[in-house]
């Protein structure tokens, strides 16, 4: 039984300090695009709790129980053991390679020290088999994956209170003249961020009550959500709340300030660049071309710009490529990246009143909805 007790120990270890990972903070569940890697894509996701309990915490106590039936042995309650741990290796390894299409190592070396473990319980009881043995682990683990299912899920998203943010200086556009200013205020009532319409790219009305800041990638499939959520928004208060859209690329090639653990996303430089050329070249057609950014596939430079010449004539494009505007607004993205990503790392955010930041998504567009009504008491 020492081989047994010594890989449950192992098992142990490994659950043991996934679940200090969750608790200290260092995963979360936010959902959104820039995370740091395949472990906090699956271990942030739905699948990595069962009714908000971290189904490290259950594998801890489970390998725990191992221990315990190693020096009091009941070889059928050590064989079943055996079998749910095969199931849930199955089940979880499946789920990382079919629904979450991510690689966590940590839940990888778990899941082979399972079935590890599993095998060596099956060599060392050599118990009568009986159905009961793998009927019982089976329906263990689908009660499991019906409480991941329909049970409650983690909180997607956090709104935080930023600090540290300079006052935005002003990028301005020649020849568009002066547009409203928006005043973003500390709860003292200090101004610490203003954008002059006009000079930044928007959709919605300008002549909205509110509006809110989007920093987004265009490749980013998190960000294409959050527009969904807030084209639904627009729909249901329409000329309330107007969108500030600004692209913020997850690509090193423009972007200096990405953590040294962030994939670079491809050609998300090159779309940001469209994206803010065809609101200064034409923007009566800038929402068209927002959307035609965000399509699926994501495109590369040259298939994007083939698509924009086609609302967009290319000689505007061009001269709006050149305009020095446009890298400075750029620049200034950025720099409001950095400091917002100090709070959390995921894309989007979304700056929605005073000072106040939402990271990540929302679980439903529902939920959405409330959360930005409740912000500006909309009717």
């Amino acid at each position: 039984m020492r081989i047994i007790r010594t890989l449950a120990l192992v098992g142990f270890g490994i659950s043991a300090y996934l679940v200090w990972m969750k608790l200290t903070g260092r995963i979360t569940s936010v959902v959104g695009c820039g995370g740091e890697g395949g472990c906090a894509n699956v271990l942030g996701s739905q699948w990595s709790q069962w009714f908000l309990i971290p189904v490290s915490a259950v594998s801890a106590c489970f390998y725990l129980g191992v221990i315990t039936l190693t020096f009091k042995v009941s070889k059928p309650l050590l064989t079943m053991g055996a079998f749910l741990l095969i199931a849930a290796a199955v089940w979880f390894m499946g789920l990382q390679a079919i629904v979450i299409k991510s690689f966590c190592p940590w839940c990888f070396a778990t899941h082979l020290t399972g079935l590890l473990t599993a095998g060596a319980i099956l060599w060392k009881a050599r118990a009568s088999f009986k159905a009961s043995f793998a009927v019982i682990p089976l329906v263990l683990m689908a009660v499991l994956a019906l409480g991941q299912v329909y049970g409650p899920k983690p909180k997607t998203y956090e709104v935080t209170s930023e600090t540290g943010i300079e006052e935005r200086k002003e990028v301005k556009v020649q020849n568009e003249g002066k547009g409203k200013l928006v005043a973003f205020k500390d709860p003292t009532g200090k101004v610490v961020k203003t954008y002059r319409l006009g000079s930044v790219p928007l959709i919605g009305s300008p002549n909205a009550k509110h509006f809110v800041v989007k920093y987004f990638d265009y490749t980013c499939a998190s960000c294409r959500t959050m527009e969904e959520d807030l084209a639904a928004l627009m729909q249901k208060y329409p000329g309330q709340v107007a969108v500030i859209v600004l692209p913020t690329p997850l690509n090193r090639a423009c972007n200096p300030y990405l953590s040294p653990k962030i994939h670079d996303h491809e050609h998300a430089c090159e779309l940001a660049r469209l994206g803010l050329a065809a609101w200064k070249a034409q923007p009566g057609s800038f929402e068209e071309a927002h959307e035609i950014l965000f399509q699926r596939p994501v495109h590369s430079g040259a298939s994007a710009r083939a698509r924009l010449e086609e609302v967009i004539p290319a000689e505007k494009l061009d001269a709006a490529l050149k305009d020095p505007w446009l890298e400075a607004l750029l620049k200034s993205n950025l720099e409001d990246y950095r400091v917002l990503s100090s709070q959390r790392i995921e894309m989007p955010k979304l700056m929605v009143r005073g000072t106040r930041t939402m990271h990540g998504l929302a679980p439903t567009t529902e939920k959405f909805l409330k959360l930005i009504a409740k912000e500006f008491q909309l009717r």
